[in-house]
């Protein structure tokens, strides 16, 4: 199996990309929770 292909089911199901709900970027990783909402890695570090 191709390194790029592993895990790429699991991404889709738990939508790990998205736009952030706090500084508005686009196409970042969403694993961090903050006031009940998926944030990116800057926003959940402040």
């Amino acid at each position: 199996m191709a390194k790029n292909k592993r895990g790429k089911a699991i991404k889709k199901i738990l939508n790990w990309r998205g736009t952030c709900p706090i500084c508005k970027r686009t196409r970042v990783k969403l694993l961090w929770e903050k006031d009940g909402q998926k944030v990116c890695k800057i926003c959940g570090n402040k």
